[in-house]
């Protein structure tokens, strides 16, 4: 037997395989264009609330223009309206030649950092603004671009410190703007009184300034006070009574006001428990904790053994702030007493143990939650984490007190995980690496061990030789059982010998036919080796009919049919699994992601509330960020920002482990940059202690990858972009692409018979519905013009399913790259919908998942492109929502082109350019 190595390109989990991008719904599967605005886009519709302090710096008039030699003008002149025209490369070649021509420029500098920053490239944009601001500090512009992009990194207190210095030296004209990004800082911050008073003093200066009366708007929903949330959205449309994303938030908070005065009056009357706790229920959407407390209250008044409404008093409790941490931790204990080991409330007694200080609470509550869930990896590497800080002593302790196997007795599969990984942070690598041999030779399919392994082999890769050592000692002198020599195959294709490794799943299959742990391993190769779905399905569907009480089986066998594009027998396939394993966290989080890719939205959002409600950490990693979109899908956009946070409290540790983790097993360079990534695993033990300063943290982890698109994603870009309702019109920002909160589908008729789609974005939920509906329509056409201009992007599964609907099943779509090698992404779906002829419309604004739909269609066959060369952002990104609602991005893969040229940076470059004429938007 060869030795083996650890190569990091193949981390040992499927659970990896869940986290692609591509066509696989769910689990990180959005692929977010880096250049979509923030929430606060200045320009027509602007997303709500439109106000929050973002610097009002446009394309600067030519006479704004006053230095510098001839040309100047001119080249100023061409980049302003090619960022009208959305062609943000050339805007940006010319603005860097009259800054080159004109250094000392402030306007110049201005333009092209406030252009670097509108498209995510903050590394660009700081220099500029850093030398505008020393061109000339009174100026308001390089403060207000400046504090943005320290925003984005979550260092708001720098931020802070910058536009406190700023309101000494701008003019006095220009402090009032200052002071609005100083008052969104601060309300970002959760330091609502002082972001109060800096509106009051812009209001002062400006009197009616609307976007002073749109942060006072979302500081009252902060607050959880509808009424004057409401009132204050009332004055801003009175100044802008065309922004149509803020009469559309405005209504969202009316009906949610009107719900909670139904519940209200019904509880007036003849109150009952149920009602009570739903009240509590919407008054905690709202984010008025303490009314959610009192309504509580109530509801346990009439049915004190009600444990949803103690939950949900502790929670809001929680919610009131410091004063209600003590009442909180003593209702989460009070569950505890019906509800043992209950995760939520371990959890929540783990964080507010945490807070106060208090090593001993919260120790009780880690090793409680260990004990109750020894299968929750996210509650495992918490508390080892906790030891970790604890220090040497005490992890070697609780690695100490693991029970280890004994003769007769079988040791449970989530105690021997956690007993590797305490000993492996002990560093007593010999008993890391007979438990972890344990566990694997007893199921090396199981996807939590595999992810355990894989956190144990990139601590001390030289494992990887112990671990063939045990197994060459028992395959001496016989040919080993089936799940030896799964994990004899395991084993090299761990080392980087796929090929080899599918040739032994093969052997060990024809010598075990009747194994189901061998069908299930030789499908996982044949998907993630061999790339053959079909022969991956069958034996897929093999192992499931010879161990039905397997969940991995049922899973892999869903998530399968789920990649080829047929959510209705994927459907089928989870539903018949629950059948058999009710309550199971993964399949209900596979039933979410089929019903939400037929458009059941509803019923999406029920699974994956069931999931979580199973499985509040997530440990599968699809519901968390799942269920809002489902929610706001199903036009619940207030409760779907409410679930972004989750149930699981934003502890430092978890926030922080969590994200070094993801991006380890994802990020496309498997030299992180040519750093050693281990090193940042414990760069911060024991010195975070908020969640802000724990993403600041996780931000500059993720900064030393050298990435621009690989970051975080803050809960109210995550909202403006996925969880808010689209409007009835079509609007541009400033950089000539799509408003966030716009239409997301205009179709009319075009002369001749075609058929016109305009499509705005693919961040909507419900955007495949709305196309499909589209098609349906349109069957007849004699041809569809489809205009993805100004689409940045979105989810790149949606980007699948509509190149189905158009393509059908079975066409190689193109080709990505990622830290395993060349992928080639096959459409599927039942058949294509539409087969006229079809013609795309693109420009320098489509980017991203649109470029991947682009994409698609021109390397079927299926249409021609047409217009401008796009944007050119190839990089794929994955992501993983953290407790809290933060997201982290991680680019894993890049698309590459017809030509199989990268397109990050270049773009697709369509063959012709036709301006069809207008169509008649007379159709929905």
């Amino acid at each position: 037997m060869p030795p083996y190595a650890w190569d990091p390109v193949t981390p040992p989990s499927r659970l990896r395989a869940f986290r692609r991008p591509g066509r696989l719904p769910g689990i990180a599967a959005l692929l977010i264009a880096s250049c979509l605005p923030p929430a606060s886009m200045s320009g027509t519709a602007s997303a709500a609330p439109p106000p929050d302090g973002e610097s009002k710096t446009e394309a600067q008039s030519p006479e704004a223009i006053r230095t510098g030699p001839t040309g100047v003008e001119e080249l100023v002149k061409r980049g302003n309206q090619a960022r009208r025209d959305g062609q943000v490369r050339e805007a940006i070649a010319a603005y860097r030649k009259a800054r080159d021509l004109a250094p000392h420029t402030y306007e110049i500098r201005i333009l092209l950092a406030d252009t670097l920053r509108r498209t995510g490239d903050a590394v660009r944009a700081l220099p500029e603004y850093e030398a505008a601001l020393a061109l000339n500090p009174s100026r308001y512009e390089a403060y207000a671009g400046k504090a943005q992009i320290l925003r984005t990194g979550y260092d708001h207190e720098a931020a802070a410190v910058l536009l406190q210095e700023a309101l000494e030296r701008v003019e006095p004209a220009g402090r009032p703007d200052i002071l609005l990004v100083l008052a969104e800082t601060r309300r970002r911050q959760k330091r609502l009184d002082e972001a109060g008073h800096l509106i009051d003093a812009v209001l002062q200066a400006r009197p009616g300034d609307a976007p002073a009366i749109g942060i006072r708007a979302r500081m009252a929903e902060d607050r959880g006070d509808l009424s004057a949330a409401i009132a204050a959205w009332d004055a801003y449309l009175a100044a802008r009574p065309d922004d149509e994303p803020a009469d559309l938030r405005r209504r969202e908070l009316h009906e949610l006001k009107a719900s909670i005065a139904a519940l209200r009056e019904a509880a007036s009357g003849r109150a009952s428990g149920p009602v009570l706790r739903e009240l509590g229920r919407l008054q905690a959407v709202a984010g008025d904790a303490a009314s959610a407390a009192e309504s509580f209250r109530g509801a346990l008044g009439i049915a004190p053994a009600d444990d949803e409404a103690r939950l949900g008093l502790a929670q809001a409790l929680r919610d009131t702030g410091p004063a209600g941490a003590a009442r909180a931790a003593r209702e989460f204990r009070r569950l505890l007493k019906s509800r043992p080991g209950d995760p939520v409330a371990l959890f929540n007694l783990a964080a507010l143990a945490f807070a106060a200080d208090d090593a001993a609470g919260e120790g009780d509550a880690w090793r409680a939650l260990h004990a109750a869930r020894p299968d929750d990896l996210v509650a495992l590497r918490g508390f080892v984490s906790y030891l970790e800080r604890q220090g040497p002593e005490a992890l070697a302790r609780a690695a100490g007190a693991t029970p280890e196997s004994t003769a007769g007795v079988e040791v449970a599969a989530g105690v021997l995980r956690g007993r590797a990984l305490l000993l492996a942070a002990a560093e007593r690598w010999d008993g890391a690496a007979d438990a972890l041999y344990q566990a694997l030779r007893r199921d090396p399919t199981d996807p939590w061990t595999l992810e355990i392994a894989g956190d144990i082999l990139f601590l001390n890769p030289r494992l990887m030789t112990t671990l063939g050592d045990r197994l060459r000692a028992g395959l001496a002198g016989g040919a080993g059982s089936p799940a030896e020599r799964v994990l004899l195959a395991r084993l090299h294709w761990w080392s980087g010998r796929g090929d080899e490794a599918l040739i032994l799943l093969r052997q060990t299959v024809a010598a075990f036919p009747d194994s189901a742990l061998a069908r299930s391993a030789l499908g996982e190769a044949y998907q993630e080796i061999g790339r053959n779905q079909g022969m991956a399905l069958e034996e897929l569907k093999r192992a499931v009919d010879l161990d039905p009480a397997r969940v991995a089986a049922h899973v892999d066998l869903a998530l399968a049919i789920l990649r080829t594009g047929r959510p209705k027998p994927a459907e089928a396939a989870a539903r018949r699994a629950l059948g058999l394993l009710p309550g199971s966290a993964p399949i209900l989080s596979v039933l979410g992601a089929a019903l939400a890719e037929q458009g059941d939205f509803q019923a999406a959002a029920d699974a994956y509330a069931a999931a979580l409600a199973a499985d509040p950490a997530d440990n599968f990693g699809l519901a968390r960020g799942q269920l809002p979109l489902a929610l706001a899908a199903a036009g619940r956009h207030v409760e779907a920002r409410r679930a972004l946070r989750g149930s699981i409290p934003p502890l430092p540790d978890i926030l922080y482990r969590e994200a070094w983790a993801f991006a380890r097993d994802s990020f496309r360079d498997r030299s992180y940059n040519g750093q050693d990534w281990l090193a940042w695993r414990t760069r911060y033990r024991g010195a975070l202690r908020g969640e802000e300063e724990t993403c600041r943290a996780i931000a500059t982890m993720l900064g030393s990858l050298g990435d621009p698109y690989t970051r975080l994603r803050d809960p109210e870009e995550t909202a403006a972009l996925f969880l808010t309702a689209r409007g009835s019109t079509s609007a541009t920002d400033p950089l000539g692409r799509a408003a966030i909160q716009s239409r997301t589908l205009a179709t009319g008729e075009l002369p001749g018979g075609l058929g016109y789609i305009r499509l705005g974005n693919l961040t909507d939920p419900g955007v495949v519905a709305e196309v499909r509906a589209a098609l349906e329509r349109m069957r007849r056409m004699e041809g569809i013009v489809l205009d993805l201009r100004g689409n940045t992007g979105g989810l790149a599964r949606s980007a699948d399913a509509i190149g189905d609907l158009f393509v059908g099943p079975g066409k190689e779509a193109g080709v990505d790259v990622g830290r395993s090698g060349e992928t080639t992404q096959v459409t599927g779906g039942d058949g294509a919908l539409i087969e006229s002829p079809l013609i795309v419309l693109v420009d320098g604004q489509t980017g991203s998942a649109a470029e991947r739909l682009a994409r698609t269609l021109e390397t079927t066959g299926r249409a021609s492109l047409s217009g401008a060369a796009t944007f050119g952002k190839g990089r794929a990104q994955i992501s993983r929502v953290l407790p809290g609602g933060t997201t982290v991005l991680v680019t894993a893969s890049e698309m590459l082109g017809p030509d199989r040229r990268p397109i990050q940076g270049k773009g697709l470059q369509p063959g012709k350019s036709v301006e069809p004429p207008a169509p008649d938007p007379s159709r929905p």
